[in-house]
């Protein structure tokens, strides 16, 4: 098994903090990232320099993996919740700790800290994962052909908040987004991130992957999603040569100049190769 992994800050004019954290076991094929969600400002409002997002994001990868290490020598599948849920409990208690609570949020520029995710844990040709709103999971064959990627909440959830909001925009819009649909109890209309809120777990899709020599398996925050419909992207990690941190370094640079919005954006990626 081959790794690799990387952490992109956003390029050219992003001045926000990182809000990208990854971390990955010493012991075992345990793999999570996590992005955070970028606060809401008014226009004349400066960004924190510190970002309470990306603290939550770098709290929740470090517990969750604590988690993982501890249940993986007699790991079930039954077991993937209880490590998101250690995660998910370490963000409650940094909210709490900001002072971040459902009474003293209003939504916008004071609001939960928050994240997205996934997650991977390999044992016995087997890949075991979680997705939570748009970060992935996805698994290429050695031939390049993807086999599988996680569901990606916005996917859906775009076409419903412009029919429903038709005649809402901006920072309603948003406002409402979060206080109705941000982990709501009826997931049928809602959105769930890592908040420490119970109902985080309602949104959170997990599975099973049989996995075989020479298939690739990435983890990443969405600022990668537009990446696996490059023939170059994943040719680069098909081949694996010594210079691949390079040669993606240049690749994405590239990308970033030619559409910054579309390739630009923060993100991390963790990629593993299931040698020949």
């Amino acid at each position: 098994m081959k790794v690799f992994s990387i952490l992109k800050s956003g390029l050219f004019n992003n001045s926000h903090p990182q809000e990208d954290y990854f971390s990955i076991s010493n012991k075992y094929p345990i793999f999570v990232v996590a992005d955070g969600v970028a606060l809401n400002l008014d226009n004349d409002s400066e960004y924190p320099e510190h970002s309470g997002a990306g603290e939550v994001a770098k709290i929740f990868c470090e517990a969750v993996i604590r988690e993982a290490e501890k249940k993986y020598e007699n790991f079930e599948e039954k077991d993937i919740k209880e490590i998101f849920d250690a995660g998910n409990m370490a963000a409650l208690e940094y909210n709490i700790s900001r002072g971040m609570t459902k009474e003293t949020i209003n939504y916008w520029d004071v609001d939960l800290f928050s994240v997205t995710t996934s997650f991977l844990l390999i044992k016995n040709n087997k890949a075991y994962w979680w997705n939570l709103c748009d970060s992935g999971v996805s698994l290429f064959n050695d031939k390049g052909k993807r086999l599988f990627v996680s569901p990606d909440a916005w996917a859906v959830l775009d076409k419903f908040i412009s029919e429903k909001f038709s005649n809402i925009t901006g920072k309603e819009r948003i406002k409402l987004l979060h206080k109705s649909y941000r982990n709501a109890v009826d997931k049928s209309v809602g959105y769930g991130v890592v908040t420490g809120e119970e109902t985080s777990k309602f949104y959170l899709n997990t599975g099973v992957l049989s996995i075989n020599t020479g298939d690739l398996v990435f983890l990443y925050t969405d600022g990668f999603e537009n990446y696996f419909g490059l023939k170059e992207f994943i040719d680069l990690f098909e081949s694996w040569d010594d210079d691949l941190e390079i040669r993606l370094n240049k690749l994405i640079s590239d990308k970033a100049k030619e559409n910054l919005g579309k390739y630009g954006s923060e993100k991390t990626l963790i990629a593993v190769s299931i040698n020949k």
